[in-house]
């Protein structure tokens, strides 16, 4: 095991307390730009690739796979809620979710994107922390799973992103690509020496891929393909990628596919039914409001997340001057 210092030591020790989430927080302020800020752009890109694919598109080659044969159904329910489940054929723990909410897209994303609410939703989750803000919208999370007998519960340190999008596609009908407003959360493993592995606690360090939610409108298509009453509905996309370290028996995997993904979904969905309906992101405006941007009522305007993320990529590889004119639009989101 390796030997930390003490106050690392002891940082570790509080992540792991099995209290409630809280905001421990290291702030530096909400600079547009940050060390993460190309990682975040790139994630953001890739996530939207997956995330925006048609059935037909996510099985072909090229698709994310580079093979025909790309994913497999796990499973496929309708009641409570509509919930399809499918598993990666050479990724032991990477699934494709597409389930549907009784509510609207923000009011859906302003529960699924709070790292500090995750537990009251998702059974995997044992804690979460902030660990530090990098910017609007951008921030590094620590996250503790509970442990699946017979193996050890595993943590993670993720870089994440949550932002509004406008999505350039065609109707969802037969659950197709998505069009109009979206709300984007994404993550994916880094390393940070402030957090260091804690063997020591039985914990397991596991490195999350790209993952996440992708909220748009549930389309009129949608809605009438799986018999949803009413024309308030959003549809999820969500992403899970990882490699968990260690030894995992295929129970687990199958138990985590079949059983604890389906109750927590449908716990959620239950939850956002019962919940009051929001007119305006209020994570969004929070995060706007700490970064001193735009004024707190309102979320940032969505942007085409493809062309946004390409920009500022092609941005900072043409030099100085592109990197200062792209940091003054970014601080406008």
């Amino acid at each position: 095991v390796p030997t930390a210092t003490a106050a690392a030591a002891a940082a570790a020790a509080g992540l792991l307390e099995p209290a409630q989430p809280q905001e421990d927080v290291d702030d530096k302020g909400a600079a547009s730009r940050h060390s993460y800020a190309e990682q975040c752009d790139a994630m953001e890109k890739m996530f939207m690739e997956m995330a925006t694919q048609t059935q037909t598109e996510a099985d072909s080659p090229g698709g994310g796979g580079g093979n025909s044969s790309q994913w497999t159904p796990f499973l496929s329910l309708t009641d409570p809620y509509s919930i399809t489940i499918q598993g990666h054929k050479t990724k032991p723990f990477c699934f494709r979710i597409v389930f549907y909410a009784p509510t609207t897209p923000i009011t859906a994303f302003d529960l699924l994107a709070d790292v500090l609410r995750r537990h009251e939703w998702d059974e995997l989750i044992d804690s979460a922390r902030l660990v530090e803000k990098l910017g609007h919208g951008d921030a590094i999370h620590y996250i503790k799973m509970k442990a699946i007998w017979p193996t050890a519960a595993r943590d993670s340190v993720l870089l994440a992103r949550i932002t509004e999008v406008a999505i350039n596609g065609t109707a969802g009908g037969g659950g197709g690509r998505p069009r109009g407003r979206g709300f984007l959360n994404v993550s994916q493993s880094i390393e940070d020496s402030r957090i260091p592995e804690n063997t020591a606690a039985g914990l397991v360090r596991m490195e999350a891929g790209i993952a996440g939610q992708l909220v748009t409108e549930a389309s009129r298509e949608d809605r009438e393909r799986l018999g949803l009453v009413g024309d308030r509905w959003c549809r999820v996309v969500q992403i899970a990628d990882g490699d968990l370290k260690g030894w995992i028996p295929t129970s687990v995997l199958k138990f985590v596919a079949t059983q604890a993904l389906p109750r927590s979904l449908n716990k959620v969905c239950a939850q956002l039914a019962a919940m009051p309906v929001a007119a305006e992101s209020q994570l969004l405006a929070r995060l706007a409001a700490q970064a001193g941007g735009k004024k707190a009522a309102a979320s940032p305007p969505p942007r085409d997340a493809a062309a946004a993320a390409d920009s500022r990529l092609a941005a900072r590889e043409a030099g100085p001057a592109a990197d200062d004119d792209d940091s003054n639009d970014s601080a406008d989101q």
